[in-house]
């Protein structure tokens, strides 16, 4: 998931900042068929949508990362729910995940906009904590401090990271609360439920 934020209100610039946004979508168009069916993509190959979303998955084309809380922000909410109107299937975060002490704030935002899509009526599968361990960096292999778990140490333990252990089993007990809540009314009569609403 990303989005693309044009520079300046210049026609041009923004129809390219347009089509980088909906880059995004070029994979799972193909394999849906809703690009080039020639080659056979079709609806009925993907059961649901996994897709990933970082902190810096939203920019000015051509320029930097839009911070979260800026205006240009787009909420992660909308755009899970741009996602899953677009195929038509149950949608879930593949990858997400931040690095050093904003890991636990991260988790908080993402799945307070989870539940915010599922409140929207989006069908939501889950979340994929991504990576769960630190690791070397791709490019310069020094140790990224992202995971739930470090870097073994000399023994080769792996020690959790205690805010972001305390925000997953906070966000846990959250998503299990509303599940009972889903399930309570479920068993509801309708003149039940609607005292509860009261």
């Amino acid at each position: 998931l990303i989005n693309v934020v044009p520079n300046s209100d210049d026609p041009e610039h923004v129809r390219a900042a347009e089509a980088k946004r909906q880059s995004q979508f070029e994979s799972i168009d193909l394999l849906t068929g809703r690009l080039e069916p020639e080659l056979g993509g079709s609806p009925d190959l993907l059961d649901f949508i996994g897709m990933n979303y970082y902190p810096a998955n939203q920019w000015y084309l051509g320029g930097s990362t839009i911070p979260l809380g800026h205006y240009a922000y787009r909420p992660l909410s909308e755009m899970l729910k741009e996602a899953q109107q677009r195929y038509n299937k149950p949608i879930f975060l593949a990858e997400t995940g931040a690095e050093g002490s904003s890991r636990a704030a991260w988790l908080s935002y993402v799945c307070a906009e989870v539940r915010d899509a599922i409140a929207q009526g989006v069908p939501f599968a889950g979340i994929c904590l991504y990576p769960v361990v630190d690791y070397p960096g791709w490019e310069d292999e020094r140790i990224c401090p992202v995971g739930l778990l470090s870097t073994p140490d000399s023994h080769g333990t792996r020690t959790p990271y205690p805010p972001q252990a305390q925000e997953l089993r906070r966000q846990q007990r959250i998503f299990a609360r509303a599940r009972n809540q889903v399930h309570a009314v479920g068993q509801m009569t309708p003149e039940q439920h609607t005292d509860q609403v009261r």
